[in-house]
């Protein structure tokens, strides 16, 4: 899953049985795809 927030992306997972929202990268929207 991603968001954005203001210029950066931020791609995450959720772990429903653990309650848990994993951060797997936070970077710039012209570079979190690369």
């Amino acid at each position: 899953m991603a968001c954005r927030v203001g210029d950066y992306r931020v791609i995450y997972q959720i772990d429903d049985r653990a309650h848990e929202v994993i951060v797997l990268r936070i970077a710039h929207r012209r570079e979190v795809y690369r």
